[in-house]
């Protein structure tokens, strides 16, 4: 649900950017505004939290790591909630981790989305990109 609309002026400088990126990008200025300002508080909510990818696919991942939030929650799900196995598998600090568990909670429907498109049974990946070649490794 959108609120009441806001005036907003930026300078020249501002401006001319927004427009290059809304030609590079096909995305309406007033759309540009809104998501550059929704990343940019969150990353002050959650300091240590910034955002990568393409301007259609940003995510957010942990500073310091290799991973997207959603690929903490994964490992933390996957190793039955346990912080410490977590930190010690995933190499987090324990700042690290409680930072992705509160962005988490409070963006689980987003985070969530990308769980879901990542535990993917493997024979729908397969079908989605016939390309890829599968290394299967037997379980211990």
């Amino acid at each position: 649900m959108k609120t009441q609309p806001i005036s907003f002026r930026p300078s020249r400088d501002l401006d001319t950017r927004l427009d290059a990126m809304r030609e590079r990008t096909g995305i309406s200025k007033s759309r540009l505004v809104e998501v550059l300002t929704d990343e940019s508080e969150r990353c002050r909510r959650y300091p240590g939290i910034a955002f990568r990818g393409s301007d259609y696919q940003r995510r957010p991942w942990v500073i310091g790591t290799p991973f997207d939030v959603w690929e903490v929650v994964q490992a933390w799900q996957d190793l039955d909630e346990d912080p410490d196995r977590t930190r010690e598998r995933c190499d987090l600090s324990a700042h690290q981790l409680r930072l992705a568990l509160a962005y988490y909670r409070e963006f689980a429907d987003e985070v969530d989305d990308a769980l879901k498109l990542a535990r993917r049974p493997l024979v729908e990946l397969e079908a989605a990109y016939p390309f890829v070649e599968v290394l299967r490794v037997a379980d211990e």
